[in-house]
């Protein structure tokens, strides 16, 4: 496996299972939501983290593909898989 397929499969396995945490607690979020309404107020915000990390873990699995595969389009999927990567580290650095 080339660095950059490592790189991408490292990105890929992590995007992966934050978004499937992630979806983990919004469907625990759904259940309770009756009994606790103070959980509302954390629905969006989680929601939109879930929506990100599941873009991201779509993009960086692409860019895996097409890099194993050797596709045309693999550097286009490298482009769009570091552009969704910066754009997930600036929605959450702090500052």
């Amino acid at each position: 496996m080339r660095p950059l397929a490592a790189l991408n499969a490292i990105l890929f396995g992590s995007a992966a299972a934050i978004t499937f945490g992630l979806c983990g607690v919004l469907v625990i979020y759904l259940v309770l939501q009756g009994r606790h309404p103070q959980l509302a107020t954390e629905f969006a915000p989680l929601l939109r983290s879930s929506g990100m990390f599941a873009a991201l873990s779509v993009v960086s699995g692409l860019a895996l593909y097409s890099s194993l595969k050797e596709l045309n389009w693999r550097w286009l999927a490298q482009v769009a898989m570091w552009i969704g990567l910066a754009v997930t580290v600036s929605f959450y650095w702090p500052g």
